[in-house]
């Protein structure tokens, strides 16, 4: 066989890969000649799909979760749920990267002042309030190990709840939270702080849209279906980016305004 030149040609490519491939052949090379590899085992993947919606925006996109041995691998939108139809924007497509990230790696910020108290013998004042106050700019923060601020607030939050009671520490939810997350904010709450101080930013961001409902339509559930928008002679948007805040609540009205030219204001 001779030496393939830096320049390889169409022709040489396929001479050369008829030779090698006859020769791999021959010699029992490929997989299906190979009782070693034949006889290897392999590696069993457990696959399985299960059904659920995005937990972002909370249009309720219909999404088909994809696991292997236990582990998400992908998220794809469902075809045949009435919301999405087959489509999906980026966060739902990514929803389940945030529990495979160490939350431990890297820094945060903690301010100056608190993190050289707490650095003191016996870590000082546990109950010391920062002069920085009400300040964001970075001149008042140090980066410190997640492991170590986080260790700092486990301290503070146990000296209040001791000093103060339960009541004294307050949790704010997140509105993306799942069930399972809603139930272990409550349990550490109450089960171990002691402390009933807990809202949800699923309730709260809502507080102006519920009173405008009421006092406009008498209820606080808005009277429409998303079947409402293939069907409207014109969309009107108040105080939000449609695009994106809610994509396919947007990708649709605008499907809709390309079909039937309706106008949105």
């Amino acid at each position: 066989m001779k030496r393939i030149k830096n320049k390889l040609s169409r022709r040489d490519f396929l001479k050369t890969s008829a030779f090698v491939t006859g020769s791999a052949t021959g010699a029992g090379l490929f997989v299906g000649h190979n009782p070693e590899l034949e006889a290897a085992t392999t590696a069993s993947t457990e696959r399985g799909t299960a059904l659920g919606q995005c937990p972002y925006c909370g249009v309720g996109c219909g999404t088909i979760i994809q696991t292997e041995n236990g582990k998400i691998v992908s998220m794809r939108p469902d075809k045949e749920h009435p919301t999405n139809y087959g489509l999906q924007c980026i966060k739902g497509l990514t929803a389940a990267e945030p529990m495979y990230v160490d939350r431990m790696e890297g820094d945060t910020y903690v301010r100056k002042d608190v993190w050289a108290e707490w650095e003191k013998p016996g870590h000082g004042d546990l109950g010391y309030i920062t002069n920085s106050k009400g300040s964001f700019d970075e001149e008042h923060f140090v980066r410190v190990p997640y492991h170590q601020a986080s260790e700092m607030v486990a301290h503070k939050i146990v000296h209040f709840a001791k000093t103060h009671g339960g009541n004294s520490i307050a949790l704010y939810g997140s509105g993306q939270l799942t069930v399972e997350g809603q139930y272990l904010e409550n349990l550490f709450m109450k089960g171990v702080l002691g402390s009933n101080t807990i809202e949800a930013n699923a309730r709260m961001c809502m507080t102006s849209a519920v009173t405008g409902y009421f006092a406009t339509l008498g209820s606080d559930t808005p009277p429409l279906a998303y079947d409402d928008i293939e069907l409207c002679d014109m969309i009107m948007h108040f105080g939000h980016n449609a695009r994106e805040s809610h994509p396919i609540i947007f990708w649709r009205a605008a499907d809709h305004k390309e079909k039937t030219d309706i106008p949105t204001v």
